[in-house]
């Protein structure tokens, strides 16, 4: 939790408080440390009122998902773990909160494991002998829906990207969907309904399910593609936000091994004329080889949700500028990697993430598609 806080939470945090003038920043934060202690921390309230200002409910999600995980602080008294914490952040501006919040917080879970540590100790000793397994942390933001039906959607468009399913081709039937994924009939068929809504298959009665990615137009009047192309925007933003910190945090630990393995994979989807694959390479390697993991389980799922985005950037990608966007991107990416230029591999990305995210909110606003997106 320590390590997870300043790469995600603290730029998340920054970026919401960002939204406020001052004048509203002054409002949010008297009304926040003056309500009388009900068992919600202060931070907590501080932090859930900064991230609803970006209007992003995979943020929401994902924060109090973490808060699930990190409740363990809090069973100590509010007064020992924030002390001093109001009269210090009266004396900052909004642009200083988000930092001295991470540092804050950061003591915190060290205190809180040196103190459970020591009850343990004194307590059940013999408790900590053996190993243990980590506590995984998994992030399902799809509440109403099965979480597997889009993990497996997303595995499908990457696979038919990557070749598996060639456009024009026919999927497996059902049943060998069934013995392949491992997944009950009811979620294949739910699964192939929602990819059909975007354009990636299409069912013929009697011949199977015809993969036209990229050559279907997609109908945004469906719910359901609403409902995906949310979470794509959602995404793209969660991914500006935090992917410098991210990055630069797991590309200063890699080894030149893995560098060179990273590069070997840019070489070869830039060959196959697959630029458009980049994002998925970057944030797989991200998911493979960071240390921390919670953001590997956060980028995993912030990169199924792209997958819904690659009827349309397909389609794009017929014309030019589209398409020599992802063209600097990987060509960029790759002279650096072949330099072994870490920090070189790490520039543009967040405004990349953020141009994605302004091309597909004004696409769908002249759609006339208004969900109140980020």
């Amino acid at each position: 939790m320590r390590q997870m806080n300043p790469l995600l939470l603290c730029p998340l945090l920054e970026a919401g408080i960002k939204q406020w003038d001052e004048a509203t920043w002054e409002k949010q934060w008297s009304e926040i440390k003056n309500i009388d202690f009900d068992g919600m921390s202060l931070s907590i309230r501080l932090y859930t009122a900064a991230l609803s200002s970006l209007y992003n409910d995979l943020i929401l999600t994902f924060y109090r998902k973490i808060n699930f995980h990190a409740r363990i602080p809090y069973l100590r008294s509010e007064h020992d773990i924030m002390k001093g914490i109001i009269e210090t952040v009266d004396t900052l501006t909004k642009d200083e909160v988000g930092a001295y919040l991470t540092n804050k917080l950061g003591t915190v879970y060290i205190d809180a494991f040196a103190y459970i540590l020591k009850i343990i100790q004194t307590l059940s000793a013999q408790f900590l002998e053996g190993e243990f397994t980590q506590i995984p942390f998994e992030w399902d933001f799809y509440p109403r829906h099965s979480q597997i039906r889009y993990t497996l959607g997303a595995k499908i468009i990457l696979e038919i990207l990557y070749g598996a399913y060639p456009v024009g081709s026919f999927l497996p039937s059902l049943s060998q969907m069934v013995k392949r994924y491992q997944i009950p009939l009811i979620t294949i068929r739910r699964t192939l309904a929602s990819l059909s809504d975007f354009g990636v298959v299409k069912s013929y009665q009697g011949r199977g399910t015809q993969v036209c990615l990229g050559h279907e137009n997609v109908d945004i009047s469906r719910v359901s593609v609403q409902f995906g192309l949310k979470r794509l925007l959602e995404s793209l933003q969660f991914l500006s936000l935090t992917v410098s910190n991210v990055s630069r945090f797991t590309f200063e630990q890699v080894s030149e091994e893995a560098l060179y393995e990273f590069l070997q994979t840019l070489n070869q989807i830039y060959k196959e004329k697959k630029d458009y694959l980049i994002v998925d390479v970057f944030l797989t390697f991200i998911t493979k080889h960071c240390p921390c993991t919670i953001v590997c389980e956060c980028y995993c799922k912030l990169a199924e949700c792209l997958a819904t985005g690659y009827p349309f950037i397909l389609l794009k990608m017929k014309g030019d500028n589209y398409k020599r966007l992802y063209s600097t991107r990987i060509l960029q990416t790759i002279q650096c990697a072949e330099c072994m230029d870490r920090e070189g591999i790490l520039v543009g990305w967040s405004e990349f993430f953020e141009e994605q995210r302004l091309w597909y909110r004004a696409f769908l606003l002249k759609k006339g598609v208004d969900t109140r997106m980020p």
